[in-house]
């Protein structure tokens, strides 16, 4: 395999200025670590992936409760009044039957109670209290994935910048030799040992090389930008990169370790897992509520106190006019409308979406894995061919420049070996940088760490 040694430099020259921000924005240098930790923490996909594990957790706990006995107390004030009516009465000394008024009538009453529900046998509840544990679990494997996430997408915006910032140095080395190369031929054409064609040439190879540098500097641009975003950080903000060591070679696990691995801890199979087993359990919870009995016992106490009456004290509530009641209750549902059938036949066909989702996540990720091998091999190959252009370039370079220097070789050929140098140069830069994202991305794809340094993901 191949060992690369690449040192990453923070570049920031001067102020940095950036269009339509204000004259000078804070820099702050970080490691690939630092950045990790604060994309982590102030990711928008984390926090709420927090709060849905909150949620969750709070399902768990109302589950819990649903176990708990029920305890109410009432008091209720009654008052009734009831109009005069007319009434009739034999006058004795007439004889006659004379009309008279009534008077109102009032009552009314007092009560004071309690009442104690205790469910002796649900088991629904069991069945409901194990789908809310699962749903836990699954957001808790969400949270992991979108943990998980924002490592894959801070390291690839940081290889990205790494890469901007390398590719833009070359792009600097290749003016600087072009603009000697354009020195060079001035003087020679000043003394006549030169065509000036090869001036116009040379001229133009480095106007061409000024304008790939302003496309090279809009990417590093860019690049710090995504970057910024993904940490949280404001656009008034520049981040450097802190020098660090990045080591080109194959992954300390083979594609059959990585994939047990990933089928036995990738947070988003095991969060599709647990999310399988809480429909499994809805399912068991209405065939429960439907096919099987409920016992349910309460109890009772009220205290009733009349208009005319007064209470005398505590003592009157367990002396005289109380009520105390106690009940059990089965109860075993024999027909609603099929509603329910209807329902466990819709729970079934979620399990099964589940189960066909949960098979294909696995297919997916095996898939991944694979892919995510062939690309590093592929790249790891690629980094070490493009080391030995690079090397010939370099040699085909010097020889060019030294036949044109002696008159024996053409600026046109010189002119070629020195694009074809920078061009191996670029696309080693690349290959090394893509690399490491392609690195990420198996890291992301086993749902941990591929290699030494890596950082756990």
């Amino acid at each position: 395999f191949v060992h690369t040694t690449v040192f990453c430099f923070g570049l920031v020259i001067g102020p940095f200025v950036a269009q339509g921000q204000g004259p000078e924005a804070k820099r702050v240098e970080l490691t690939l670590a630092a950045c990790i930790d604060m994309a982590l923490k102030s990711n928008s996909d984390v926090v709420q992936g927090r709060y849905t594990l909150d949620v969750a957790e709070t399902e768990v706990s109302r589950a819990w409760g649903a176990f708990l006995p029920s305890l109410a107390t009432n008091y209720n004030f009654h008052r009734s009044v009831i109009g005069p009516r007319d009434g009739a009465q034999l006058d004795e000394t007439t004889g006659q039957l004379v009309t008279t008024l009534g008077k109102s009538r009032t009552t009314g009453s007092q009560t004071v109670g309690a009442n104690l529900n205790v469910s002796v046998l649900d088991l629904s509840k069991f069945a409901t209290l194990s789908a809310s544990r699962n749903g836990e679990q699954a957001a808790e494997m969400n949270l992991n994935r979108s943990r998980q996430q924002v490592i894959f997408r801070t390291k690839e915006a940081y290889f990205g910048l790494l890469k901007a910032i390398k590719l833009l140095e070359v792009q600097q080395e290749q003016i600087r030799v072009s603009e000697e190369s354009l020195r060079r031929n001035e003087t020679l054409y000043e003394i006549g040992s030169a065509h000036v064609a090869e001036v116009y040439g040379a001229r133009s190879q480095l106007q061409r090389d000024r304008s790939n540098l302003i496309s090279r500097e809009n990417d590093v641009k860019v690049a710090r930008s995504n970057l910024s975003f993904i940490l949280g950080l404001g656009t008034d903000v520049a981040v450097a990169l802190a020098d660090e060591r990045f080591e080109v070679e194959p992954p300390k696990v083979t594609y059959e370790e990585a994939l047990n691995r990933a089928m036995e801890r990738h947070p988003s199979l095991l969060s599709r897992e647990y999310g399988m087993m809480r429909d499994r359990d809805n399912l068991r919870a209405t065939q429960f509520r439907v096919r099987h009995p409920t016992v349910n016992a309460n109890a009772g106490y009220s205290w009733t106190l009349s208009k005319d009456e007064d209470i005398g004290g505590l003592g009157d509530l367990f002396e005289r006019n109380y009520n105390y009641n106690f009940r059990v209750g089965v109860s075993l549902p024999l027909f609603d409308r099929m509603s329910t059938e209807y329902q466990v036949k819709s729970q079934k066909l979620q399990l099964l979406r589940s189960e066909e989702q949960l098979e294909q996540a696995r297919r997916k990720t095996a898939l991944e894995i694979q892919q995510s091998f062939l690309s590093l091999e592929r790249l790891r190959l690629l980094t070490e061919a493009n080391q030995a252009a690079v090397l010939a370039a370099e040699e085909d370079f010097k020889l060019q420049d030294e036949r044109y220097n002696l008159g024996a070789g053409t600026f046109l050929e010189r002119q070629t070996a020195q694009v074809r140098l920078f061009e191996a140069r670029s696309e080693l830069v690349q290959a090394i940088y893509d690399y490491q994202t392609a690195l990420a991305s198996l890291e992301q794809a086993m749902g941990g760490t591929a290699a030494p340094g890596g950082g756990e993901g």
